[in-house]
């Protein structure tokens, strides 16, 4: 079982890509609002008995928890953040290579997006993209403009199907 925090740093990255960047991580996880990522996440239990088949391993159920209590008061520093990149790295979910960090299988980054309440998940990538687009200096912005897009598109799409 992963430690919460960890699990909101998955969450996050699933949005990002399959590929990405430790710093994007860091920068939406110190913007982004507690309040925001509770009401996006989903509070039952999670299954991934299925993908954790599918991969041969356990990795995936290392994702599964009672998600209800999410999000407890943690420091929200960078080294929070660190030890959340360590310990998915530790338990063989991601890897990291200097800035860049890959999910290890795809079911892996399915998984994690599974996290977020499916009423959510537009909203809640409309707003890492906004996070990013306002955060990132304009090399990055340069590096991630197809993603940062990407993911304003989710909340401009969400918007006109409800109107």
């Amino acid at each position: 079982r992963l430690q919460e925090e960890t699990q909101r740093v998955l969450m996050v990255a699933s949005c990002l890509g399959a590929t990405f960047r430790l710093s994007a991580v860091m920068t939406v996880m110190k913007n982004i609002s507690r309040v925001e990522m509770r009401d996006s996440m989903k509070s039952s239990m999670i299954s991934v008995s299925g993908t954790a088949a599918t991969m041969g391993s356990s990795s995936a159920s290392l994702l599964s928890s009672d998600l209800s209590n999410a999000c407890t008061d943690q420091d929200g520093s960078d080294s929070s953040y660190a030890s959340s990149i360590e310990e998915f790295e530790e338990e063989g979910l991601c890897e990291v290579d200097n800035e860049e960090c890959r999910f290890m299988h795809d079911q892996i980054q399915s998984a994690a997006f599974e996290l977020i309440n499916p009423e959510q998940r537009d909203s809640f990538r409309g707003r890492i993209g906004s996070i990013l687009l306002r955060s990132l200096s304009p090399e990055e912005l340069e590096a991630s403009l197809f993603e940062v897009v990407g993911l304003l598109n989710c909340a401009a799409s969400n918007a006109t199907d409800e109107e």
